[in-house]
């Protein structure tokens, strides 16, 4: 194989669909395709002409226009057309113009069709149907292998070290550590720099032996230990350590120590560390204890969708962090206030009841309250936990609402008779509040106390909203104001992050996932649907014959991608030191992963317009 056929080969193994096919069908791909150059202007193909290649754009970009003389979308380096007309028969069915001087890979149509029939994930990638599309794109994203230990590195998983001078007694350095709770402590000199290690075993060695508590630490700490770089893989670390049969290392970089490692801490990293940070977290015993543990909420989203996990179970893991650290705090101040006096429930709404949280977001949450409430007998002592809870959130980096939807308002602090009466009114007359307090409260979850108080309610209000057909309309109507960001020519519609910034993105919070949570909250609410995670509602949707199985399963695919990209994004920001947003501009996307976006964004927009025309949605806007 010469050296330019070669060059070939190894540009069509890395594009897709082609990456991952044989090396005998790459080779003889790269050998059978021709180079075809257009100068800027240049017609390719023609409407009502015949075609029998495929083409693949090397460089250059291209515009496809149909006989009207209406753009139907532009392409560039990485995509593909000539495709449709080759499945048809040859028939040309949109004019092909050169947008600048290109060059294309071409593939005859019997070598292209042959591939098509051969190679199932091949054919699911020309699909027509942009659903099938979609759902390819999500199994190559499941296909990675980005499992945790391959992808993480000693940065994710390390703890901030306790340092010790090399004058200080052991009994020092034992009083020390256990009181930061540490099982290891690193020994500096007076420059700071890396002198020693000394661990709980090195402790228990001193009571073997009965050595002097008082003598320097110098005297029991390991000389020299093994160190590790904040850039080494996870697995590697491991590995190493249990060749060594050490359990503690210390992290340098350039010289400096930046934190220790333990084999604890890399296993845990390998497993769903969410699980170990919830664990720490109901052993609190402080509100400063829960925000220095909150913190490390980050680095396990990090860790998640580098294992390239669902966003389904994503999601739920962020928000058992959450959750966690919110019955923490109504324990701590049941602790400081004493047993309530009658039975409550604290509830959240939002993201956190829907078990849908990414990073830290806003507080949402109330109580209701026993209708035995008595304001003169039990008005205080509500008072002091909510705004106990609310607070402590706060300092756990989930900030105060700016909606003020807390339990610390009294308007979200009510008895459960003023709350049927909240749900009773936005039914019966939903008006732009009403609907704006049913996008946030139709969605709650009980974390603490008496649950059947919201059971109850709930039973009520999706009783009503079952049968009002003009609050499903108007709900409805409201979900419309949330488009996926696709304009004319299928075009990205971008969005400003502020009014001050000049950046611009994809809205993947209101325009990308938002669309399908408001959808599945209008047919879930018009079913008496009890669920209130999005997935598990359209779950029960399909089941109810709400949606036909087949548009569902479309949308539950076209709602994981899009909520990938944005948890990908998000990961991305968080591993460069930047607050996570919901921001994503195009050119971060690969063209693949762009033409994908388009496809599920357009797939919850027909569905969307299903939505409108099934509740008369367009007779309230």
């Amino acid at each position: 194989m010469d050296k330019k056929t070669l060059e070939i080969r190894d540009y069509l193994a890395q594009t897709m669909p082609l990456k991952g096919l044989p090396l005998a069908t790459l080779d003889e791909l790269a050998a059978s395709v021709e180079e075809i150059n257009a100068e800027q202007g240049e017609t390719i193909m023609r409407i009502g002409k015949t075609n029998d290649h495929v083409f693949l754009i090397r460089y250059g970009a291209v515009e496809l226009v149909r006989e009207d003389g209406i753009l139907h979308g532009r392409f560039g380096v990485g995509d593909w057309f000539g495709h449709r007309s080759v499945i048809r028969g040859g028939e040309v069915n949109l004019t092909v113009r050169a947008l600048e001087d290109s060059l294309f890979y071409t593939l005859s149509g019997t070598l292209f069709m042959r591939l098509f029939e051969s190679y199932q994930r091949f054919a699911s990638y020309f699909s027509e149907h942009k659903a099938d599309r979609v759902r390819n794109a999500l199994q190559e994203l499941r296909n990675t292998d980005n499992h945790a230990m391959i992808t993480l590195h000693v940065s994710d998983l390390m703890k901030q070290p306790m340092l010790v001078s090399k004058t200080t007694t052991i009994q020092k350095v034992a009083q020390q550590m256990n009181e930061h709770s540490s099982r290891t402590a690193l020994v500096v000199d007076e420059t700071q720099h890396l002198a020693g290690i000394v661990t709980d075993a090195d402790f228990r060695s001193i009571v073997a032996h009965g050595l002097d508590i008082h003598q320097p630490v110098t005297e029991i700490m390991t000389l020299e230990p093994l160190t590790l770089a904040p850039n080494n893989q996870a697995s590697e670390a491991l590995l190493l350590m249990a060749r060594r049969n050490i359990r503690h290392v210390p992290v340098i970089d350039k010289g400096e120590i930046v934190g220790v490692i333990s084999a604890t801490d890399l296993l845990r990293g390998q497993t769903h560390s969410a699980i170990y940070l919830v664990a720490d977290i109901y052993c609190a015993q402080t509100v400063a204890r829960l925000s220095e543990l909150s913190k490390n909420l980050p680095k396990v989203l990090v860790g998640l969708v580098k294992q390239s996990l669902p966003a389904y179970d994503i999601g739920h893991a962020i928000t058992s962090i959450g959750q966690a650290i919110v019955r923490r705090l109504i324990a701590m101040a049941e602790q400081q206030f004493g047993k309530p006096p009658i039975p409550y429930a604290f509830i959240v709404a939002g993201s956190m009841a829907r078990r849908e949280q990414t990073a830290h977001t806003d507080q949402d949450n109330g109580m209701i309250l026993s209708d035995t409430y008595n304001e003169a007998e039990h008005g205080q002592y509500f008072r002091d936990v909510a705004k106990f809870v609310s607070d402590g959130m706060n300092e756990c980096g989930y900030v105060y609402c700016p909606g003020n939807i807390m339990a610390t308002n009294e308007q979200w602090r009510q008895p459960l008779a003023i709350w049927r009466s909240y749900f009773n009114n936005w039914i019966d007359t939903p008006n732009g509040q009403a609907l704006l307090n049913a996008s946030i409260f139709f969605d709650l979850r009980c974390l603490y106390g008496d649950c059947s108080l919201l059971e109850s309610l709930q039973e009520d209000f999706l009783a009503k909203t079952k049968s009002r057909t003009i609050f499903q309309a108007f709900m409805a109507s409201n979900a419309l104001s949330h488009r996926p960001p696709i304009g004319f020519f299928r075009s990205f519609v971008l969005d400003k992050e502020s009014v001050d910034s000049d950046e611009k993105g994809m809205d993947m919070k209101k325009r990308g996932v938002v669309p399908v949570i408001d959808l599945a909250r209008v047919y879930a609410l018009a079913g008496g649907l009890h669920a209130v995670n999005t997935w598990e509602r359209l779950d029960a949707i399909a089941a109810s014959n709400g949606i036909t199985q087949v548009n569902i399963d479309d949308l539950k695919d076209a709602f994981e991608f899009i909520s990938m990209v944005r948890l990908q994004h998000q990961a991305k920001q968080i591993e460069q030191g930047q607050k996570p947003n919901n921001y994503v501009p195009p050119e971060e996307l690969s063209a693949l992963e762009r033409r994908h976006l388009k496809d599920a964004f357009e797939v919850v927009s027909n569905l969307q317009d299903f939505m409108s025309t099934r509740y008369k949605a367009d007779n309230f806007r």
